[in-house]
């Protein structure tokens, strides 16, 4: 018997007509002779490359709208569900992987959660694609690099913008290989689109350009394959020349120079190790970039780590091993250490220009689950966050 969410799914994949004919585009050829997995799209055709690598409803114009969603008319099309849009990763598509009743309940309240915000999300991206540009304005080039929280973000702008029809090209690194997560029974993709990926790159039909690449290198035994320490490298860059660029690890190259950096240390580091690694962005790349720069300089913006919600003292997740009971998602934690240790250290207008905070203590509700209660079901939180940070561009 069907549950809630599905008829929320039906109703949103009613109006994917467009996406779901962009997604059926697939065909295959071979990319720059490597062994990864590109996937390339370039206005509304796509194809994936193979090559060696690296890791709302709609029920109609009555119902379009959720509990904030004003009378904003909001294109039919707009939306993604369930593996709908080709930059989804399937550990992160709770309508995918879900596979009972708590699964259906995780999934339907982060499509309300999106519902709900759909209006804010759309302005955005309204404001960003389809009012009157400026000639005298060049497209933005931005580069986010971070851990798979930032990712996170990347895959909500691109899968918002494209079912928006705004998508002119983008590849993404997917990896042949790409474990699925613990404790997830329902799991089929392990590799190739929707599995897992690395760097990507995606050129928007305004002309801006966003390119993700992690901080830290690739994933899963192929840390070399990406860039070490980025902020190392950008770190040097700042004393060679007072500037800073993509690096040499994008999905496909930019089509100019960076105009906003977009920095997430994420949840891999202890206190100690994380307070280091901040100073060090701060003091090393983010102030000096402040202080030297004109109007077409550099902007400089930090995303907080998302609140952990794990039923711990302080909800983050504990080195070694965590019992069952502390694995489970709790709805509300009273502080982020971590976003807590972040805003400590940067300041909006001294050492960066935009401090974007998730302010969500009490989303917890909206987590992956099973044993992950960092990671947000998509869509969900982690689309509202992404429109606020586009409007920061």
């Amino acid at each position: 018997m069907p549950g809630a969410v599905d008829l929320v799914g039906a109703r949103l994949l009613e109006t994917f007509s467009d996406t779901e004919q962009k997604m059926e585009d697939f065909d295959k050829s071979d990319n720059h002779g490597d062994h990864q997995n590109d996937t390339s799209f370039s206005g509304t055709e796509q194809r994936v490359e193979d090559g060696n690598e690296s890791e709302l409803e709609d029920g109609g114009d009555d119902n379009r709208n959720g509990d904030h969603n004003d009378d904003v008319n909001i294109p039919a099309t707009m939306g993604y569900y369930n593996l709908s849009c080709p930059f989804e990763m399937n550990k992160y598509s709770c309508a995918a992987m879900q596979d009972n009743e708590s699964g259906e309940q995780v999934t339907a309240a982060s499509m309300q959660y999106y519902q709900q915000h759909l209006s804010e999300i759309w302005r955005a991206f309204d404001s960003v694609f389809n009012d009157q540009i400026n000639p005298q304005q060049k497209p933005k080039r931005i580069f986010m690099t971070g851990d798979s929280l930032l990712r996170q973000v990347f895959i909500s702008i691109a899968c918002n913008a494209f079912s928006l029809n705004a998508v002119e090209r983008s590849e993404v690194q997917w990896r042949k290989k790409w474990p699925c997560p613990k404790g997830i029974a329902k799991c089929a993709i392990t590799g190739g689109v929707h599995s897992g990926f690395d760097a990507a790159s995606v050129r928007f039909t305004n002309g801006m350009e966003i390119h993700y690449v992690p901080h830290r290198g690739f994933a899963y035994g192929n840390r070399s394959r990406g860039e070490p320490d980025v902020l190392q490298r950008m770190k040097k860059q700042v004393d060679d020349s007072g500037q800073i660029d993509f690096g040499t690890k994008t999905a496909f190259p930019p089509s100019g120079p960076m105009d906003v950096l977009v920095y997430e240390l994420g949840a891999h580091h202890n206190p100690r190790k994380s307070r280091e690694m901040l100073n060090s962005f701060a003091s090393d790349i983010a102030m000096p970039l402040m202080r030297s720069k004109s109007e077409q300089g550099q902007k400089i913006v930090y995303m907080t780590t998302p609140t952990s919600h794990f039923n711990t003292t302080d909800g983050q997740h504990l080195s070694g091993k965590m019992g069952d009971e502390q694995k489970q998602c709790v709805d509300r934690v009273a502080r982020n250490p971590r976003a807590e240790l972040e805003k400590q250290i940067l300041k909006a207008g001294v050492n960066v220009d935009v401090l974007l905070d998730y302010d969500d203590l009490e989303l917890g509700a909206l987590h992956v689950h099973k044993g992950d209660c960092l990671h947000y079901c998509m869509p969900g939180a982690v689309d509202l966050v992404g429109a606020r940070l586009l409007e920061s561009f």
